[in-house]
C-alpha cells in the first residue's frame, strides 16, 4: 500500500484488484479478442469496477477521460449507460475511441454489406492493375514491395467502398475498415512488433517474414466486426460519446458540460523516455491519414504526435503557479535528482580519467592490464557495452537465418569471450584484441561526452513533463462538479537508473492542496499490460532496470 493506505475508506475496501489472463477487449463479455494492439491498456473489468464502486456513493451521468488510449474507458462508460467526453492528442487513439464505442445501425445489413465488400476485396486483387500509389518516406524500410501493393489496393477499395455508400452511414463504414486497416498496416510491417517505439526487424528476420495482408485485412475486419455486433447487444441505452483530437491540457471542447467522475490513465512519462505512443501509431496514421480525415472528421497534424504530447519538445505551456511545487513528494523527487545528478557526473568524469589513463599507454604502445580496465566499473560496463554492440552489428549484417533474439544472445556471449582475451595475455588473441582496443574506445569517449550532455537535462525532461501534467490537473478540476470524484490510475516510473517518482503521491499532493479529499489509495500487480519487464538504464546501457511492475489507483473527491 502507498503512504496514503490509512484513509481507505470501507467502501472502497472489498474493491477486487486481482485479475488474471488475457487483458479483453471489455469487461461485459468474455471474448480475449483484441481489436488493435495498444500499448499500456487498462483492465477493462478494473474500469467497470471502478465506475460502479463511485455510481454506488455518488450519481454519476457524466464521464470524463482526458487520455482516451485504445477507448476502454469511453466503453465501458457506455455499457453502464453514461454519457462519455474523452481526448487525445494521438489520432489512432480516436479513432480507436469512436470505433470501440460505436453503435452499429442495422446490425445485419451492416454486416452483410462490409461481408460483401470483402468478398469482393478477395476476388478482385488478382485482376487488377492500377490503383492510386502511396508514397511517404521511409515507406520502402518499413515494408516489403508485395505488402505495399497490397495496402495500397486495400486503402483504394476501402475509399471507393465508403464514398458510395449512404452518407448517413460513411463514418460507421469508415471507424470499422480503418480500424481494421490500421490493424492490418501493423501486422504487415517490418516492426518488431512487441515493441512501443519503431524497430526494424532484423534481416534474417525479414528474409523470412512472409505475409498476406489482403489475408490479414480480411481476418482483422471479420473479427472486429464480431466483437462490435456482440457488444451492441449488450449496450443497456443511448447515450452520448464524444471524442476529440484535443490537447488535455485545454478541455475547452466540453464547452458548458460539468463532469461527475473523471476516470483517467496518464502517461507514464514523456514519449522519449517511456511510451513512444505516437511512434507506436506512426505508420497506421500515414497510411491513412487523409481517410480518417475525409470520412470520420479526425485530423492529424503530424505523423508523429510524441512531440507535443506531455512532456514532448513541442509541448506548449508555461508555468509560475506555487501550487505546482506545494507537493512535498515532488519537492523530495527534484532533491534527489540534484543528488544522483552530482554522482553521476562524477562516475563519468571518474570515467574518463580513466580513460585518458589507458589512452595514455596504448600510445606508449603498451598493453592494458585487467586490473587498470576493470578498475573503473562504468568504464569497464561502457567498454563492454560497446564490444558487445559492435559483435551484435557484424551478426546481424550477416544473412544468416537467425532471429534476433538468437543475435542478441550470441553478441552477450562472444563479448564476454571478448573481454577475456583482452584482458588473459596466456590468450592466443590477446595482442590481436589490444590493438583493436584503441578503436573500441572511441565510441565509449563519444559516449562518455554525450551522457555528460544530456545528464543535466533529464532533470528539466522530469519538470516539463509534470508540468504539462499539473496542467490537466488543474483543467480537470475546473471542468468538475462539486462533490464529483476523480480516479488516476498511474505507474511508477524509473528515471536514472535508480530515482522511483511517485506519480500518485504528487497528484496526491496537488489534489489535497486544492482542497480534494482522498477516498482511497490502492495499488495492484499487474498482471497483464502490455509493458516491457526490463528497459535498459539511462546512465549505463548495460544495465538493465526493472519497469514497472505496479499500478495505482488514486480516488479523490471534490469538497
Amino acid at each position: 500500500m502507498s503512504s496514503t493506505a490509512e484513509q481507505l475508506s470501507v467502501v472502497w475496501e472489498d474493491l477486487n484488484l486481482d485479475y488474471e489472463g488475457e487483458n479483453k477487449y471489455a469487461s461485459f463479455f468474455s471474448s480475449n479478442g483484441n481489436m488493435h494492439t495498444y500499448p499500456a491498456k487498462a483492465v477493462p473489468e478494473m474500469v467497470s469496477e471502478l465506475i460502479k464502486k463511485v455510481q454506488s456513493i455518488y450519481p454519476v451521468k457524466r464521464i470524463l477521460d482526458p487520455f482516451v488510449g485504445s477507448g476502454t474507458t469511453a466503453l465501458e462508460a457506455k455499457y453502464l449507460g453514461l454519457d462519455f467526453w474523452g481526448s487525445d492528442l494521438n489520432p489512432l487513439a480516436v479513432l480507436l475511441t469512436k470505433t470501440k464505442s460505436l453503435t452499429i445501425e442495422n446490425t445485419n445489413y451492416t454486416k452483410k454489406r462490409i461481408l460483401d465488400f470483402l468478398k469482393q476485396l478477395n476476388l478482385e486483387y488478382a485482376d487488377t492493375k492500377l490503383v492510386p500509389i502511396v508514397r511517404f518516406e521511409g515507406i520502402d524500410f518499413w515494408f516489403k514491395e508485395k505488402n505495399i501493393k497490397e495496402l495500397e489496393y486495400i486503402k483504394h477499395k476501402i475509399d471507393t467502398f465508403i464514398k458510395n455508400s449512404n452518407k448517413t452511414k460513411r463514418e460507421m463504414y469508415a471507424l470499422i475498415l480503418l480500424t481494421a486497416y490500421s490493424s492490418t498496416v501493423r501486422k504487415v510491417s517490418l516492426t518488431r512488433n512487441g515493441e512501443f517505439k519503431l524497430y526494424r526487424m532484423s534481416p534474417n528476420d525479414i528474409e523470412k517474414f512472409s505475409i498476406s495482408a489482403i489475408e490479414t485485412y480480411d481476418e482483422s475486419v471479420k473479427n472486429l466486426l464480431n466483437m462490435l455486433v456482440v457488444a451492441n447487444d449488450s449496450y443497456k441505452n443511448n447515450t452520448i460519446c464524444n471524442v476529440f483530437v484535443k490537447n488535455a491540457k485545454n478541455l475547452d471542447y466540453l464547452e458548458d458540460k460539468s463532469i461527475d467522475l473523471v476516470i483517467t490513465s496518464p502517461p507514464y512519462g514523456d514519449s522519449k523516455t517511456t511510451v513512444a505512443y505516437g511512434e507506436f501509431s506512426k505508420l497506421s496514421v500515414l497510411w491513412m491519414k487523409d481517410l480518417m480525415e475525409k470520412y470520420t472528421g479526425i485530423v492529424s497534424s503530424t505523423a508523429n504526435c510524441d512531440e507535443i504530447l506531455l512532456g514532448g519538445r513541442k509541448s506548449e505551456w508555461e508555468i509560475n503557479d506555487k501550487l505546482f511545487l506545494s507537493s512535498d513528494n515532488l519537492t523530495n523527487l527534484l532533491d534527489e535528482i540534484d543528488y544522483q545528478i552530482t554522482i553521476s557526473k562524477n562516475d563519468l568524469l571518474n570515467a574518463l580519467h580513466a580513460l585518458d589513463e589507458i589512452k595514455l599507454l596504448i600510445e606508449k604502445k603498451q598493453w592494458v592490464s585487467e586490473e587498470l580496465l576493470s578498475g573503473n566499473k562504468l568504464l569497464y560496463q561502457l567498454v563492454c557495452e560497446r564490444i558487445r554492440l559492435d559483435i551484435y552489428r557484424k551478426v546481424n549484417s550477416n544473412i544468416s537465418g537467425l532471429s534476433d533474439k538468437k543475435i542478441k544472445k550470441i553478441a552477450k556471449e562472444n563479448m564476454a569471450s571478448y573481454m577475456n582475451e583482452l584482458c588473459n595475455p596466456m590468450s592466443r588473441k590477446y595482442s590481436r584484441r589490444q590493438y583493436a582496443l584503441k578503436e573500441k574506445l572511441v565510441g565509449v569517449d563519444e559516449a562518455i561526452h554525450r551522457k555528460m550532455k544530456s545528464i543535466e537535462k533529464r532533470k528539466n525532461d522530469v519538470i516539463v513533463f509534470l508540468k504539462d501534467l499539473y496542467k490537466v490537473v488543474i483543467e480537470t478540476d475546473r471542468v468538475l462538479c462539486d462533490g464529483g470524484y476523480q480516479v488516476w490510475i498511474v505507474g511508477h516510473r524509473t528515471v536514472m537508473g535508480k530515482i522511483v517518482i511517485n506519480m500518485e503521491g504528487i497528484i496526491n499532493d496537488w489534489f489535497q492542496n486544492m482542497n480534494y479529499h482522498c477516498e482511497a489509495s490502492l495499488n495492484r500487480k499487474y498482471s497483464f499490460k502490455r509493458m516491457p519487464f526490463h528497459i535498459n538504464s539511462t546512465i549505463e546501457r548495460c544495465e538493465e532496470i526493472q519497469t514497472m511492475m505496479n499500478e495505482y489507483i488514486l480516488v479523490v473527491k471534490k469538497n
